[in-house]
């Protein structure tokens, strides 16, 4: 008996999308194989097969929307086999009827083997717009699918070079992406008020698991809504690098990071000019509305400004992360010379009922640097800090705490402290 080898391929033609994205599973080919067409919701579509230029020298956009136009209505499976594909026009994902919708699963063979090339001077390589563009519309999205396996390469472009942007899709999953050599940002999120002023019309939920943002010349994620466009966002070992703008911009609430790195942000690339402010991550929008985060088991490496920066945060938690200061790029002094700034912005930023505790404060060259710095501190009101470590070379100067008890009246605006001596 003889056994044939099981590809990638044969595991779509014999389970498909339905087994994927629905559990459900039954035999089929690719689209155009079988003489009566399959439920839309089990198709494959291979973007080779239908034409798309695997080795880069011919534009692939065209092939790629008409498969993204075919599955856009029941969702299904668009399968980019290794290669890399010339993008010179923003693909769309959209949804035209005022209903929900299932997901399409964007499957690569890889994040180093499938690419796909930016040539977009302004705009995304892919826009999801799971709503439709005119008012009345409901609760309808996009629900599912994904984005797994492949990169999203610029070439260095403007800054309205991005890779992807967001509106109306729920429960996607980004897994094993990279995101990278872009002019722009990584992943934008946005909302469209003009249908429907309520955010929660137009907002979007995604889930992150092993993602790559890296020599960005903006963020590697910004959330571009007024407030509340990108709520209960999941980034589960995301790593943020390089990120010219910064790393990560929330301005909706319910973000969980756990295990992410935020690292150089505020550069390019090495030996580049710096932005003049840039943050790991940092926290916008409205106190009410950004809230509810959990930022656990991370670790911020020289970054520019400031590690964390919170203008409107509260009820969030910041657990085991740990924060160096160095100088890779001779600045000349620690990077950040910050570590976590609250109530940054201006007299109106507004921090409520954060908590911080057991987080690891490492500073690696001499220098002067700040654990905390309460700024604009009129609105910023019980603050609990427990079980913070620092330790420093000889050289080094650390001011644990400041601005945290202004005339006196720490107890007043419920600042609680306790500190572990080294």
């Amino acid at each position: 008996m003889t056994t044939e080898p099981f590809t990638r391929r044969d595991m779509f033609r014999n389970v498909g999308a339905g087994a994927i994205l629905s559990g459900a599973g039954a035999p089929l080919g690719l689209a155009g194989a079988q003489t009566t067409p399959p439920p839309a919701a089990q198709r494959t579509l291979n973007v080779v097969e239908l034409g798309a230029d695997p080795s880069g020298q011919r534009d692939a956009s065209a092939v790629f929307q008409r498969a993204i136009d075919s599955l856009a209505p029941t969702g299904g499976i668009l399968y980019i086999p290794a290669g890399q594909y010339r993008i010179e026009h923003t693909l769309v994902w959209q949804n035209r009827e005022n209903r929900r919708a299932p997901g399409i699963l964007f499957q690569g063979d890889g994040q180093h083997t499938t690419v796909l090339n930016s040539l977009i001077g302004s705009g995304p390589l892919l826009r999801v717009r799971g709503v439709r563009t005119t008012a009345p519309v409901d609760t309808s999205y996009f629900w599912g699918g994904g984005i797994r396996d492949l990169s999203i390469r610029g070439n260095d472009g403007p800054e309205g070079q991005h890779g992807l942007e967001v509106l109306g899709w729920y429960y996607g999953e980004i897994q094993n992406c990279h995101f990278v050599a872009l002019g722009g940002d990584g992943i934008r999120a946005v909302t469209d008020p003009s249908v429907d002023p309520n955010p929660d019309f137009t907002s979007s939920t995604l889930f992150l698991r092993g993602v790559w943002f890296e020599r960005l010349g903006g963020w590697g994620f910004i959330d571009r809504s007024a407030e509340q466009g990108a709520p209960g966002w999941s980034w589960d070992r995301v790593v943020f690098i390089m990120c010219r703008k910064g790393g990560a911009h929330v301005r909706s609430g319910g973000h969980s990071f756990t295990g992410c790195s935020f690292a150089s942000c505020g550069w390019q690339r090495e030996g580049g000019t710096p932005e003049r402010t840039a943050y790991g991550l940092y926290f916008d929008g409205g106190a009410t509305a950004c809230s509810q985060h959990v930022v656990q088991s991370c670790e911020f490496d020289n970054n520019l400004t400031a590690h964390i920066g919170a203008r409107f945060l509260a009820c969030s938690c910041f657990f085991a992360n740990r924060f160096i200061f160095n100088d890779r790029f001779g600045a000349g002094h620690p990077c950040p010379r910050t570590g976590i700034q609250i109530g940054i912005g201006d007299v109106h930023a507004g921090v409520f009922a954060v908590l911080f505790r057991q987080n690891f404060f490492r500073v690696d060259i001499a220098g002067e640097i700040v654990g905390f710095d309460f700024i604009n501190s009129a609105n910023v009101r019980d603050i609990t800090i427990g079980g913070s470590f620092f330790t420093a070379p000889t050289g080094a100067r650390v001011t644990r705490y400041k601005g945290h008890d202004p005339a006196g009246r720490g107890s007043a605006y419920g600042y609680v402290i306790h500190d572990v001596a080294i």
